[in-house]
């Protein structure tokens, strides 16, 4: 399996466009409108350059996202940070209740209405 990197970042001058550029491939580059898009295009220039079924290589995506990088290494930092909250609410509410506290009462102490008490531990 080929490896190939391919970066993809916002173009500084106009914000509604992702370039891609095939690293070490002078003129192998194209654009999306959005980034789903940049990547899809990516996968068909890296198989067009390379002559390539997209089954036959690998892509390193190398994301370069300027001045909206820190946003997002908060947004991803405060979403894993939420899923280790939830899990651990969610271990609260089924240490309570197998010791028989009643759902309304954790509810009360956890500071959750009765009935996602109950959601929460019929599904463990």
């Amino acid at each position: 399996m080929k490896h190939v990197k391919v970066t993809v970042r916002r173009d500084p001058e106009d914000h509604g466009f992702w370039l891609v550029n095939v690293d070490g491939e002078p003129g192998a580059h194209t654009f999306g409108r959005s980034l789903g898009e940049a990547k899809r295009r990516g996968i068909e220039v890296v198989a067009l350059w390379l002559d390539l079924e997209p089954d036959q290589f690998e892509i390193d995506w190398d994301l370069r996202l300027g001045d909206i990088a820190k946003p997002v290494k908060e947004a991803k930092a405060a979403i894993a940070h939420a899923d280790e909250d939830r899990t651990r609410r969610d271990q609260a509410v089924r240490t309570l209740t197998e010791a028989g506290v009643s759902y309304r009462d954790v509810a009360e102490l956890l500071g959750l209405s009765h009935q996602r008490v109950a959601q929460i531990a019929k599904a463990s």
